[in-house]
């Protein structure tokens, strides 16, 4: 396979990977935002005009990061590789004076191990050495990542866009117990329907991701708007244009929720996180301080979505306290918000799926923090 470039002053091809579970979410929301997507594994991928890197960071809320395409080519050996490597037009993404990272995947590769692939590059740029990257998950701002995924002989070039992973929107400074990521609390959001004009309600909300999510979420408000990102390093970055696209996506923001979410938690030092995080974030939540096994019905309130993250047992709470509380909730659910619908993230357990005894819509897999999760949609 002759080189094939990704000509980014035309047409981009960006790779947006997701958490296990939400590569449905991140294909539905890639497609209500007119993004022309294709489900892959692992993720989506996305082909637009020029700036698409920069408008998928912006807008997308449940994508891990994104990965712009730089080319593509056959690599049966080394010397293949670093020829096909030194080819790149590496120009509108790095300076050639700092040391880039790769972060390597091998796939019934020819080659032994990512150090190989390390010493091609460094041939290949001229370099001493090139650094391997970290854990993306922890992956810093700073620097150029470029990732490199050898399948068989056919090697895929593209440079990292984000920076730092796309859950860190920036106003979550604290946390309480057993925090959920910003892009799974909005991908279950996506999956169980919510659409940001029907009521929302967290009983058990520590330091209110899901609420806040779900409020920009009614608020229209893009997730990508307080942060910075790995392009606006890039020698080809157009600051005057980025900061267009950006007064575009705030005009589009309305005000205030359409909806406002509302949160409970037993715990007061977790509202008061909620509240914080809340206020950073540019939102008013309302919050109280109640019990899950014997809160009220919220008044004024039509049907909508409750939504949960309980404890599992392994990072908050005993687990044989686990099937009372379940039992506990799912009674709640069914006296307190009747018509409304019920996601629920907990452990692949039988046991406290059928403690919690609500009828299964969905039954949908996910990974929390590296655990084994599913995600129940339920009708109440």
């Amino acid at each position: 396979m002759p080189l094939q470039v990704t000509n980014v002053q035309q047409r981009e091809h960006v790779f947006v990977p997701a958490l296990p579970g939400l590569e449905p979410a991140v294909h539905a929301e890639a497609e209500a935002l007119g993004f022309s997507s294709r489900p892959v594994d692992g993720g989506v991928e996305l082909m637009g005009a020029p700036g698409l890197h920069q408008e998928a960071n912006l807008r997308l809320r449940t994508a891990s990061r994104v990965w712009l395409r730089l080319g593509r080519f056959t690599a049966a050996d080394a010397g293949a590789l670093s020829k096909g490597l030194a080819a790149l037009p590496l120009g509108p993404v790095w300076d050639g004076r700092t040391v880039p990272r790769l972060s390597v995947v091998l796939h019934r590769a020819r080659f032994k191990g990512p150090d190989a692939v390390l010493a091609a590059a460094a041939r290949a740029w001229g370099l001493p050495s090139v650094e391997r990257a970290g854990p993306l998950d922890e992956e810093s701002s700073e620097g150029l990542t470029l990732l490199v995924r050898v399948e068989g002989d056919t090697c895929t070039v593209s440079a990292d866009t984000s920076g730092e992973p796309m859950h860190r929107r920036g106003y979550r400074q604290e946390v309480s117990r057993a925090p959920l990521r910003e892009t799974l609390a909005a991908g279950i959001l996506v999956l169980a329907g919510y659409d940001g004009g029907e009521p929302l309600v967290d009983p058990m909300c520590g330091s209110g991701t899901f609420l806040i999510e779900g409020a920009w979420m009614s608020q229209r408000r893009a997730p990508g708007l307080g942060r910075a990102f790995a392009f606006e390093r890039f020698p080809g970055f157009d600051a005057a244009a980025w900061s267009a696209r950006k007064a575009r996506a705030e005009a589009e923001a309305l005000p205030s929720p359409r909806s406002a979410p509302r949160g409970y938690d037993i715990n007061a030092g977790s509202l008061g996180t909620a509240r914080r995080n809340a206020r950073r974030a540019g939102v008013t939540l309302t919050l109280e301080r109640q019990d899950v096994r014997t809160l009220a019905a919220p008044a004024g309130l039509g049907p909508g979505l409750v939504v949960v993250n309980p404890p599992y047992g392994k990072r908050v709470g005993e687990a044989e306290d686990l099937p009372g509380l379940y039992r506990a909730m799912g009674a709640t659910f069914r006296r307190a918000f009747p018509g409304w619908r019920a996601a629920v993230l907990l452990p692949e357990d039988a046991g406290l799926v059928r403690a919690l005894g609500l009828p299964e819509e969905r039954n949908l897999p996910v990974r929390n923090g590296g655990l084994r999760c599913r995600l129940l949609l339920c009708p109440l």
